[in-house]
């Protein structure tokens, strides 16, 4: 009973220098950087986790909100349920789930991957730093150079 006391204290220290985001879906699996609230006031949207009608669907209400409020709204690429589908679903519904997916990234979702997920380049590095999000996976050589101080 004591250690989980203590743990829950220590999770709410942490947490309480971390940005403030809404949690829509599951939580991602991975530290995003952000302590996850369910009300305002909040600096940016994660959605950790898209089923294929919420995909085509989009924007839900609150993400729409934030869309307009000028905050970050972010997907968690780790999260995208709908993409285990890609074999089985007949080709013009996963054609029309990628379109959706793309038209979500043009109302100005980012997307959040998942650790280790892909190359981390300069603008990439660049962009996490400012947002204060966790950097994890694979740099390019400048974008190491950045992080080790060594370039602008």
């Amino acid at each position: 009973m004591t250690e989980d006391v203590v743990q829950e204290v220590l999770r709410r220290v942490q947490a309480a220098g971390k940005p403030a985001a809404l949690l829509l879906g599951a939580a991602p699996k991975e530290e995003t950087g952000y302590r996850y609230v369910t009300q305002k006031p909040y600096e940016a949207v994660i959605l950790g986790s898209l089923d294929a009608r919420e995909l085509l669907q989009f924007p839900d209400d609150r993400s729409l909100q934030a869309l307009l409020e000028g905050k970050a709204v972010y997907l968690y690429e780790g999260g995208e349920s709908w993409r285990q589908y890609e074999k089985t679903a007949p080709r013009e519904l996963y054609a029309a789930l990628l379109q959706a997916k793309r038209r979500l990234l043009r109302l100005g979702v980012r997307p959040l991957r998942p650790a280790g997920a892909g190359i981390i380049t300069a603008p990439e590095l660049r962009r996490r730093l400012r947002e204060g999000l966790p950097v994890h996976g694979r740099l390019t050589p400048l974008a190491r150079d950045i992080l080790e101080g060594r370039a602008e």
